[in-house]
């Protein structure tokens, strides 16, 4: 079974954290505090040396991991480690191709089937996609499609064809972290989106608080929302202190369930 088939329709909750930040220690207590409060999705970030897509938040997150010497190996342990409590949880990996490449493609696949629903590869074009999906879904493995405002409605019928899990609708160009969410562009979007996949779609990029989550469950179409970067910018402004970091983050997830 795949958890991503078992999506409820509305108020769909994703959240994103980067694996071991701010240390594999502590990585393990944060995706534990993440974990028990149940979310629809969890999508553990790989870190990446140079993470295009990222904000500076996300970057410095990947930065500190790196910097312990933090293995893609023992990211996945981590995952496989945390998903003991799983449950209904979905688990999503976030990561760019060339740590896919240099693990090795069917060993990375071997190694997250059974504890995985689903793979973004930020970084992969949809024209070179079609085998590493196929091996995927070998092992009933989502490879989960982004679409931005930039995508046109012609490119998103062909990006959407077959699309599974979820589609991830990045709310606006640039970087994760944005201030900016266009209600009005991004309804306008989702319903683009919705005339070639019955596929949820999912709003991130830009996505902080309580209010955003209300505001874009109540007035657009998404089925749900996805937050990363305003769960690991709460570790700074708390000045790192991780027991502070813990209660707050665990506050800030049952602050914005709506169910």
């Amino acid at each position: 079974m795949n958890n991503l088939d078992q999506l409820p329709k509305k108020n769909i909750l994703a959240l994103f954290m980067t694996c071991g930040f701010p240390s594999l220690v502590k990585s393990k207590k944060v995706f534990d505090t993440i974990q028990k409060n149940k979310p629809d999705v969890i999508e553990f970030g790989l870190p990446f040396s140079d993470p295009m897509a990222d904000g500076l938040i996300i970057q410095e997150a990947n930065k500190l991991a790196l910097q312990k010497g933090l293995t893609t190996d023992q990211s996945i342990q981590l995952i496989k480690s945390v998903s003991k409590n799983k449950g209904e949880t979905a688990y999503v990996i976030m990561c760019y191709i060339n740590t896919i490449m240099k693990y090795g493609v069917s060993n990375f696949i071997k190694s997250i089937k059974g504890t995985v629903d689903g793979l973004i590869i930020v970084d992969l074009p949809f024209e070179e996609e079609k085998e590493i999906r196929k091996n995927l879904e070998k092992h009933n493995i989502y490879l989960i499609k982004l679409i931005s405002p930039m995508t046109d409605s012609n490119r998103a019928k062909r990006l959407l064809h077959n699309s599974k899990g979820f589609i991830y609708y990045i709310s606006s160009t640039g970087i994760t972290g944005s201030n900016k969410l266009n209600h009005k562009e991004i309804n306008k979007n989702i319903k683009m989106i919705k005339k070639h996949s019955y596929t949820p779609v999912l709003v991130g990029f830009g996505v902080k608080s309580k209010r955003d989550v209300k505001s874009l469950n109540e007035t657009t179409l998404t089925n749900g929302v996805i937050i990363g970067s305003a769960l690991i910018q709460m570790y700074f402004d708390l000045k790192m202190n991780f027991d502070k970091y813990l209660k707050s983050l665990d506050k800030f997830i049952r602050s914005i369930q709506s169910r």
